[in-house]
């Protein structure tokens, strides 16, 4: 056993920076449940669900928790697809979903809903498709709360904060693309992965024009996605 302090991830750290202190929090896709163990050992949670839908990963979860001499009443570990493992009466306040594409954390949503209360706060990090996110997010009358992205080891990453919000909050196509708080901030990981997206959708377009047949769905949603961009970095 330890009590060895666990090392996150900068991704993983600014995960566990919109935790609340005493929270009561779901962490879905957990792999190890290091986050969990530092949620726990920093006294920013009380009770953490390491969730994961794979055996190998929960053994090792379980494992980590023990190791670190914490207890299933401290960090729960339970195999299960997306939200099915959660119920009400674990009292959850905080729901983590990260490590894992847009589309399918709009899919663990969509299913999960019955499992959740809807006063849940939801802290999202897509490794892609943020958008989706986003705009199921608007969908369902959540409001996104703050915001934040980040490099980390050569790779950009968002994290999204949403809650319930009534009445539903309003959405424009550069917040649902880019983030309402992200798009404002612009700080510069947010410059260079805006950049780069635009280089990158130049040469998308200029492809598809050149096309003998081009698709003309695709070439104009093509062109306004990067309108879009180009006004927010303007």
């Amino acid at each position: 056993m330890t009590n060895q302090t666990v090392h996150l991830s900068k991704r993983l750290a600014a995960i566990a920076a919109f935790v609340d202190s005493d929270a009561r929090v779901a962490d879905i896709g957990t792999d190890h449940a290091l986050l969990p163990i530092a949620l726990v050992q920093a006294h920013q949670a009380n009770f953490v669900v390491a969730s994961d839908i794979g055996a190998g990963p929960v053994g090792i979860a379980r494992k980590n928790v023990a190791a670190h001499g914490l207890t299933a009443q401290q960090i729960d570990v339970r195999q299960a697809d997306g939200l099915a493992g959660l119920s009400l009466n674990d009292g959850l306040d905080t729901i983590i979903i990260a490590g894992m594409g847009g589309e399918l954390i709009c899919k663990i949503l969509t299913a999960g809903q019955t499992h959740l209360d809807g006063t849940e706060t939801l802290i999202l990090s897509p490794h892609r498709d943020e958008n989706l996110v986003r705009q199921w997010l608007a969908d369902h009358q959540c409001a996104i709360l703050q915001e934040a992205i980040l490099t980390d080891e050569g790779h950009t990453y968002e994290i999204i904060v949403a809650g319930q919000s009534q009445p539903a909050v309003q959405y424009d196509a550069a917040d649902i693309l880019c983030g309402p708080f992200l798009r404002r901030e612009r700080n510069a990981a947010f410059v260079a992965k805006w950049t780069r997206r635009e280089r990158k959708l130049k040469g998308i377009i200029a492809s598809m024009a050149a096309a003998q047949q081009p698709v003309e769905t695709q070439l104009a949603a093509a062109r306004k996605e990067l309108q879009i961009i180009q006004e927010v970095l303007a």
